[in-house]
């Protein structure tokens, strides 16, 4: 994280070897960063009204570290309620304002895929067709 008076410093999110856990283990984020100023949060478990206010917490902090991309990969994701998607529309409403990019990856299962399309949000945001790894960052 970038400390606040000091936009230069490098980009250091949480190390991908601690995810941040949530409730009881019912939602995880693991943050990684695979160049400089891209940051992929891997988020795996259920997205709903009790775990969407921490997961929204984090992810601002993240763009207040103003990275050039930051990519939500929701492939382990068991269920999004529209808690979850008020959280992808205020993330990308945050990252629009801080002039980061913002990927989805990881849209395909029926828990993401669904509720993306029955509100058309899957026009809203651009989806990436795989998650990223280190060295296969799509720009």
């Amino acid at each position: 994280m970038v400390a606040e008076g000091a936009p230069d410093l490098p980009i250091r999110p949480r190390p991908s070897t601690e995810p941040l856990s949530y409730l009881n283990g019912l939602l995880s984020a693991d943050v990684r960063q695979l160049e400089h100023a891209v940051l992929v949060v891997y988020v795996a478990g259920e997205l709903d009204m009790l775990t969407g206010p921490p997961l929204q917490d984090h992810l601002g902090e993240l763009l207040a570290t103003r990275p050039d991309r930051l990519i939500i990969d929701l492939s382990q994701v068991s269920f999004m309620g529209s808690t979850g998607l008020s959280v992808l529309i205020c993330t990308r409403q945050n990252a629009i304002a801080m002039g980061t990019t913002l990927q989805l990856s990881g849209t395909s299962a029926r828990a993401i895929s669904v509720p993306l399309e029955l509100t058309g949000l899957n026009q809203l945001f651009e989806i990436l067709p795989t998650p990223p790894t280190i060295g296969d960052v799509q720009r």
